[in-house]
C-alpha cells in the first residue's frame, strides 16, 4: 500500500480540476485553446489519471498515455475548425 496526499487523491479521483476532465489542452491554463471537450480528450485524460492512480509519476503517466494523444489533438482540430 502506498500513502498519497489529499491533493494527489483529488487529482486521481477527479476532484481537482474536475471541470477540465475531457477538455482538450493542459487544463484551463491555456485559455487560447478554447473550451473544447471531446471523447478523445476524455480518453487521454482517463489514461493519464489511471496511470497516476496506479502510482506513476506525472511524467510517466503522460508518457504512458501518449498512444491516445494524437487522437486527442486531431479531435481538437476537428472541434476548433469544424472539420467534423
Amino acid at each position: 500500500m502506498q500513502t498519497i496526499s489529499i491533493t494527489q487523491l483529488a487529482h486521481v479521483v477527479g476532484g481537482a480540476d474536475a471541470s477540465d476532465f475531457g477538455r482538450c489542452g493542459p487544463g484551463s491554463s491555456m485559455q487560447f485553446l478554447g473550451n473544447y471537450y471531446t471523447p478523445e480528450c476524455r480518453a487521454h485524460d482517463a489514461a493519464v489519471r489511471g496511470n497516476l492512480a496506479s502510482g506513476d509519476s506525472q511524467i510517466m503517466a503522460h508518457l504512458k498515455a501518449l498512444p491516445q494523444f494524437p487522437a486527442a489533438v486531431g479531435s481538437w482540430f476537428r472541434a476548433r475548425f469544424g472539420g467534423g
